[in-house]
């Protein structure tokens, strides 16, 4: 069985994980060293300084248990579970009203306009309400349907829309099934209903203009600088990443950070090449790699220099980039057809990056790897560094689900368990601690990498 631990608070090694990120033995030794962990990013990250609502307060008044007991016995209830439905019933429709009285919640017609002014992306469950209101798609419909099959006619006085409203109302109380559909099937279906096209300028519209970076981006991208100023480095530091937004260059670029980010394209399969503007010609590179090859067939054309390759592997919503361009990997069908072509003869990953994964762990940011998609995209890239890998992954997060402990268990994966600032955090305090205690040996690496981190 393969090992699994779950370390948290005290128990988490941050010297452990500040020596793999920046390359501390290396700069102690004064030797150059490889990349020693790949930051694997996704939508944790982009979203980790955004505020979301807590669960609704309990109401302040509400019938004793007695009572409740005693309209359950004028029914005839005797059974432990049905007084025990009935007390839960009672209370959450006492919930409800309250919520629909004092809701701070956002309708379905406020949605998108929020998700406009909102500095930062949107979760999955915000995108899976969004285009599930744009396609006027809901599983409640099928909800309502099975209600009328159980209840008597005319015991329940409303339509069926008004009856759909109080079960949305319902989940966001409850967390159940809110939204009632993963984002994958809700996007399946907006796209056959409304097009590619649609989707694709609809999630670029929500996504592309976002430029608030998280402390996460700005450790990463101090990460990326102290390793390239390494003396003797030729390497060049990966990234990859499922998130569709170009935070992580922002981050880059705020840092002055040379890099370049690898998408492929939908319509033919060849991958699309961007650099930063920072890096000389970056305008003719790009024309001499963008949309030319497939995947397994890339040799990067790049300045003669080691820089940062971001690996978008979900596709990319950049400004400059049009629905032609679309790579992004969204639905179930997207997810279908990108799994297959990991390991088709084209492939999915250019061998530059396959390169620079071999033999390297991975540090997962801003991921629950509780859905199959996630999860079979890791078990193919796991494969792809090599038969006999046998080093050790991290993931960060702040809870652990079932699917998630079985997962991690299987693979040898080893949570940290807390939130991304807690752990940026933890980082900055490592290097503060060193600097401290050794300030001739660490003072001038330390702030160079804290001066990034602000």
């Amino acid at each position: 069985m393969p090992m699994f631990n779950v370390w948290e608070n005290e128990q988490i090694p941050y010297r452990e994980q500040a020596d793999k990120l920046f390359n501390l033995p290396a700069w102690q030794l004064r030797s150059a060293q490889d990349q020693q962990i790949i930051p694997f990013l996704g939508a944790g990250v982009s979203i980790s300084r955004r505020s979301f609502p807590a669960n609704p307060p309990v109401p302040e008044e509400l019938p004793t248990v007695e009572a409740i007991d005693k309209v359950g016995q004028e029914f005839g209830l005797e059974s432990k579970k049905a007084k025990n439905l009935l007390r839960i019933a009672v209370f959450l429709a006492i919930s409800l009203e309250r919520a629909e009285k004092d809701a701070q919640d956002l309708n379905d017609d406020q949605l998108l306009e929020f998700l406009l002014k909102e500095q930062y992306p949107p979760s999955g469950g915000e995108l899976a309400r969004l285009f599930a209101n744009l396609s006027t798609y809901t599983a409640f419909k099928q909800v309502v349907e099975n209600l009328k099959a159980i209840l008597p006619n005319g015991l329940v006085d409303a339509t069926d829309r008004e009856q759909i409203e109080m079960l949305k109302l319902l989940a966001k109380i409850t967390r159940i099934a809110d939204p009632p559909d993963p984002l994958t099937s809700i996007t399946s279906y907006y796209e056959n209903k409304s097009g590619r096209g649609s989707l694709w300028t609809n999630l670029r519209l929500i996504i592309s203009g976002k430029k608030e970076v998280t402390p996460t981006h700005k450790l990463l991208a101090a990460t990326a600088k102290q390793y390239l100023s390494q003396p003797d480095i030729w390497d060049d530091f990966l990234i990859l990443t499922t998130n569709y937004d170009c935070l992580m260059e922002d981050a880059l670029d705020q840092a002055r950070v040379d890099y370049v980010v690898l998408t492929t394209r939908k319509s033919d399969q060849k991958v699309l090449v961007r650099f930063a503007d920072t890096v000389k010609d970056a305008a003719l590179f790009g024309q001499r790699n963008s949309g030319i090859y497939y995947a397994n067939n890339l040799s990067l054309k790049k300045p003669n220099k080691s820089m940062v390759v971001i690996y978008k592997l979900h596709g990319c919503l950049n400004p400059g980039l049009s629905d032609k361009d679309d790579g992004v990997v969204i639905s179930d069908n997207d997810y279908v057809e990108y799994i297959s072509q990991l390991n088709s003869a084209q492939g999915r990953i250019p061998p530059n990056v396959n390169n620079l994964m071999q033999g390297k762990p991975f540090l997962f940011l801003g991921y629950s790897l509780s859905d199959w998609n996630v999860r079979s995209v890791f078990e193919t890239l796991r494969r792809k560094r090599g038969e006999d890998f046998d080093d050790q992954d991290y993931s960060v997060m702040s809870y652990i689900g079932e699917y998630e402990r079985l997962f991690f268990q299987r693979n040898n994966v080893t949570i940290l368990k807390t939130d991304l600032n807690s752990f940026t955090d933890g980082i900055r305090s490592v290097l503060e601690l060193l600097k401290k205690n050794n300030p001739e040996r660490w003072s001038k690496l330390v702030d160079d990498i804290l001066l990034v981190m602000q």
